[in-house]
């Protein structure tokens, strides 16, 4: 097995704290985790997560706003047994970022606001997202960069013709497919 790194990063109303594990064995890395999210949501209600994972030939990084402790628990454990190879459910959701329902796309000929629609359909179906919190995922998924600036103008554009609901203030505006865009996947 590869040697990972572990940084897990919490922000709660006290601030930040950072939980950092090397060359750990999948269980022991698990059981440190839950005994450092158990002393965090001591106190805590809701938390900001941020975990990455090291190895050798890769890097996986995932951020999370506002969890419950439940919540919490569970994406950190399905983010680890992605990284350690462990089968467990709910770990797909940290998959290498080409999607199988890619390959049913003709990706070279698509503009970067119809690959972002596709994002948003196939990746957070019903979910709120901010511009901040894809930018890295389209990245990764498209191999392509992409300024926040024109990411941010692409949701403000899907909000406007009521392809994406919208709610927030303008500096943390949040966005996410109303139930009728969700239900068809399959166009852009």
């Amino acid at each position: 097995m590869e040697y990972l790194e572990i940084v897990l990063e919490t922000r709660e109303s006290g601030g930040t704290s950072r939980l950092r594990l090397e060359g750990l064995e999948y269980e022991e890395a698990r059981e440190r985790v839950r005994e450092h999210l158990g002393y965090i949501f001591r106190t805590e209600r809701f938390v900001g997560i941020k975990i990455a994972a090291r190895g050798e030939e890769r890097e996986v990084e995932r951020e999370f706003r506002k969890l419950s402790h439940r919540v919490a628990l569970e994406k950190v454990m399905d983010f680890l047994s992605y990284v350690y190879g462990v089968e467990e459910t709910g770990a797909e959701e940290f998959a290498p970022a080409r999607e199988s329902w890619l390959s049913g796309y003709d990706i070279e000929r698509m503009t970067q606001k119809e690959k972002l629609l596709l994002l948003l359909k196939h990746n957070h179906p019903g979910e709120w997202v901010r511009s901040q919190d894809i930018q890295e995922e389209y990245e990764i998924l498209f191999g392509e960069r992409i300024k926040l600036s024109s990411l941010s103008t692409y949701l403000a554009r899907f909000y406007e013709s009521g392809l994406l609901e919208r709610r927030g203030s303008r500096a943390q505006w949040e966005y996410r497919l109303p139930e009728a865009s969700r239900l068809g996947v399959q166009g852009v």
